[in-house]
């Protein structure tokens, strides 16, 4: 339960934001990097229906997304040497949006404007929100 409460209170504040931070998608690696794979992919499916039920965006591709960038940060954590820390979880973020928004432009072939800021600005407050969810 405290889940879904997590992920309607980070999809409010994305949407209420002045600045454009993905924070479903950090939250998506959050649980992929804290609690593994297949809690990773849980969490991106929860997020990628909650994201298409509220989106007009061709069907399918926000679960796609999410649930990826989720599985996608539990398995490479698992596979490379880890260390816990700040810039581990920034280098995660950065890495992981950037795989979520260049995903994203190769299957529906347009382009937003300010997305490396965001891809930036998500990975610097990421530690901040990773310390905020635990």
């Amino acid at each position: 339960m405290l889940l879904l409460i997590w992920i309607i209170i980070l999809g409010l504040l994305q949407s209420a934001a002045p600045l454009n931070i993905n924070f479903l998608a950090l939250f998506a690696i959050f649980a992929g990097l804290k609690k593994g794979p297949l809690w990773g992919l849980c969490i991106g499916i929860f997020i990628g229906a909650f994201t298409e039920i509220l989106s007009s965006q061709a069907s399918g591709l926000n679960l796609m997304l999410y649930s990826g960038i989720g599985l996608a940060a539990g398995i490479i954590k698992q596979n490379i040497y880890y260390k816990e820390g700040i810039a581990m979880e920034f280098l995660f973020s950065f890495f992981g949006m950037l795989f979520f928004y260049l995903a994203y432009f190769a299957f529906t072939r347009t382009a937003q404007a300010g997305v490396l800021f965001t891809i930036i600005f998500s990975s610097l407050i990421s530690p901040l929100l990773f310390r905020l969810i635990e």
